[in-house]
């Protein structure tokens, strides 16, 4: 007999987790086909049922999985279309997750490549055959479409946007038409969460905030232009998870500016707030309610409550001080919103921060964590699926940067894997030089 929930279907990029057993028993029972006809059975049921559905991947119980079953689930084109009426079988209880193929993608401020790393369910890195891919050089910026699909890497050094598709084996691809010259150093770049628009930052002494429509093809369309204030300089971007704002930073000015987003995609500024020495790298939280931002000369967070209005109102007790001379780089986030975590250059460290109701901040438990001797940790990417935090070098005695994977306790404290670290490839990953694909 087959246990409850034995078996795993991936349909329409959501993995099912229903009573399948019960639907075999309906069939005469599983237990008597070869595991070559388990797909195809799996189709008939749903059929049978009256299911609308694409069964893009099949998870069986281990009984059933044997090596020619597991090459076959490997093929391509194991897809199976089944397009039916209505059914009742889909409107029952099941559990929905994403199943999509994950990576970590990284741009190197001092390379002309992009680096791709596989990432399981488990939280294991491996790297991609191919990756490093070719790119503009001076990568100070990666952002990658809700949909996983699209990346876009912004460069100071050959003044570009490079656009790529990702495929689902983690192989970047180049968008012609997204392959564009900026005039200028590129600096930030963010994708919209409904990933129609992308949102660029460009300039020397000062900067200007572009914003381009995502084709169906991943190709750029500039649709609107907008003056970050003053002399900013290096304007990092963020935006709010409802897609409603625009947050940038004026390393030199010192400040803060939060922009709203029209039906267009132009960029109205709304509010501007001081910042700390050498401001950059912000970071929203994902129910949208704060902003941190790094500063890098104060040694400092500077955190801010977002109004209804995209208007910034500082959280009690701020700015927060991190570690002694740390250089803090870049606020990311756990997906409940509660925690923060902040790599620290020159401390060599990870700090952690638990987020209170009102947005103040206070240490996680055994806070800082130490980076690997001879590193300078440059960013970390939050993975709340796998509990995990993994830390990239900026600089590093092994001249390429590497990814450190670190487990994060239920409390929030970061201990070492104890896996090996994986090299990127890259030369002084900078910036916010480093996003987690979720393919959908």
């Amino acid at each position: 007999m087959l246990p409850e929930n034995s078996s795993t279907v991936h349909i329409l990029g959501h993995r099912v987790n229903g009573n399948l057993s019960n639907l075999f028993r309906e069939e005469g029972g599983i237990r008597a086909r070869p595991p070559d006809s388990f797909l195809a059975h799996i189709a008939r049921v749903l059929f049978d049922r009256g299911a609308a559905v694409l069964v893009d991947r099949l998870e069986v119980p281990p009984m059933f999985s044997t090596q020619r079953f597991r090459s076959r689930r490997a093929a391509a084109g194991l897809a199976v279309t089944l397009a039916l009426a209505s059914g009742g079988w889909l409107n029952s209880s099941v559990a929905l997750a994403d199943p999509g193929a994950r990576f970590l993608v990284i741009g190197g401020a001092a390379s002309s490549n992009i680096s791709v790393l596989g990432l399981d369910e488990a939280g294991r890195l491996s790297t991609v055959p191919g990756s490093p891919f070719p790119s503009g050089t001076g990568s100070l910026a990666v952002t990658v479409t809700p949909d996983g699909r699209n990346v876009y890497s912004v460069n100071t050094v050959s003044g570009t946007v490079n656009g790529f598709r990702l495929g689902s084996d983690g192989i970047l691809t180049s968008i012609p038409e997204a392959n564009l010259e900026l005039g200028g150093p590129g600096v930030g770049a963010v994708a919209a969460p409904d990933g129609k628009r992308l949102f660029v930052t460009s300039g020397s002494v000062t900067n200007e905030i572009r914003t381009y429509s995502i084709t169906a093809a991943g190709g750029l369309v500039l649709t609107g232009v907008a003056q970050v204030p003053g002399v900013s300089a290096l304007s990092q971007l963020a935006i709010a998870p409802d897609g409603r704002f625009v947050f940038a930073v004026g390393w030199l000015e010192a400040t803060a500016f939060s922009f709203a987003v029209g039906p267009d995609g132009a960029l109205t500024l709304v509010d501007s707030v001081a910042a700390g020495p050498m401001s950059t790298l912000p970071g929203v939280t994902p129910d949208g309610r704060f902003l941190y931002v790094s500063n890098e000369a104060g040694g400092d967070i500077s955190g801010y409550a977002i109004g209804a209005d995209g208007k910034l109102s500082p959280v009690p007790g701020t700015p927060f001080r991190t570690g002694l001379m740390p250089l803090p780089h870049g606020a990311v986030f756990t997906a409940d919103s509660r925690r923060m975590y902040m790599a620290e250059a020159m401390a060599g460290q990870i700090s952690g921060f638990q987020i209170a109701e009102n947005g103040s901040l206070s240490p996680l438990p055994g806070s800082p964590y130490p980076a690997p001797a001879g590193t300078l940790p440059g960013r970390v990417v939050v993975d709340s699926e796998s509990q995990r935090v993994f830390l990239i070098d900026t600089l590093t005695v092994g001249v390429t940067a590497r990814v450190h994977p670190y487990a994060m306790a239920p409390d929030g404290r970061l201990t070492p894997t104890g896996e090996q670290s994986v090299d990127t490839g890259l030369i002084f990953a900078d910036g916010a030089n480093a996003v987690l694909a979720v393919q959908r």
